[in-house]
């Protein structure tokens, strides 16, 4: 994990990291709210938790882009570079929006079951 932080740039990774931790933050305060019933933060909090999770992915490919723009920098200034020097590069390249796009698939998942689960709670009861 702190390898990744360092190859994949301080300056992308930190904020993915710390968007981690919000939003595993979020995800507890859902969780607790809803064993104690209080699910009228519930939607607000989902959403929340989606924006964070899409944030750090649209962060992840921004990251990607300005990696992808010093490596071709580079690649201009060096003239003839390996094929394996640049498949390298482009690996790194690929580390922040990976872990960007994992946090938005969790993301995405917790939005999708607290979402049913407050629609189940919110559905009257037939008897």
């Amino acid at each position: 994990m702190f390898k990744h932080l360092i190859e994949g740039g301080v300056s992308f990774m930190l904020p993915v990291y710390v968007l981690y931790a919000v939003n595993l933050t979020l995800v507890i305060i859902l969780i607790t709210n809803f064993f104690r019933k209080q699910i009228r933060n519930a939607k607000k909090l989902t959403e929340a938790i989606l924006f964070f999770g899409s944030l750090a992915f649209l962060i992840g490919l921004l990251g990607q882009a300005v990696g992808i723009m010093a490596a071709l920098d580079a690649i201009e200034t060096a003239g003839d570079v390996s094929l394996g020097l640049m498949a390298g590069g482009f690996k790194v390249t690929m580390i922040v929006p990976m872990y960007g796009f994992m946090l938005f698939i969790l993301s995405l998942i917790v939005w999708f079951i607290f979402r049913a689960l407050n629609k189940e709670a919110n559905t009257p009861k037939i008897s």
